[in-house]
């Protein structure tokens, strides 16, 4: 499926905002989609192969007291964690990223902004990326990029 037909879906069908984006030059090659007040709920990002992947799905907690609890829990659980805890560009969050027992990434996170469905989209470039998803180390860690379901 065509990022533009996901991007249709999600936001025509079902009312879901873009909240935030990269580009590389004009192809989209990552969304954040929120269906609430919150920075995004759902990311999708095109792999290598050029096809649109789930990336993650996004939970809010309330403090960065709690994502640090969050990762003592994913710690002690021995729970796959993948990042974190760390503070993002885009959406402006404090976040960890762990995987599920499927394989699937999820995300806790807080901070961040208020979405309002007519605020424009924010958007990213390519060369933008490292500051906009791991904001203090300015660089991507590769599998963040490359594991997706």
């Amino acid at each position: 499926m065509s990022r533009a037909k996901i991007r249709i879906k999600f936001t025509k069908v079902l009312g879901i905002g873009l909240s935030e984006r990269v580009l590389d030059g004009d192809r989209l090659m990552a969304a954040f989609l929120t269906c609430s007040t919150k920075p995004h709920d759902i990311a999708f990002i095109r792999d290598e192969e050029q096809q649109d992947r789930f990336h993650h799905v996004a939970f809010y907690l309330n403090s960065w007291e709690e994502v640090l609890r969050a990762a003592d829990i994913i710690s002690k659980k021995n729970v796959s964690l993948d990042i974190g805890p760390t503070r993002h560009g885009i959406t402006r969050g404090q976040t960890i990223y762990f995987f599920d027992p499927s394989g699937n990434r999820n995300e806790v996170f807080s901070g961040g902004y208020i979405y309002y469905p007519d605020s424009p989209t924010i958007t990213w470039t390519m060369e933008e990326l490292g500051r906009a998803i791991f904001y203090h180390i300015r660089e991507l860690n590769e599998r963040f990029m490359t594991v997706m379901t």
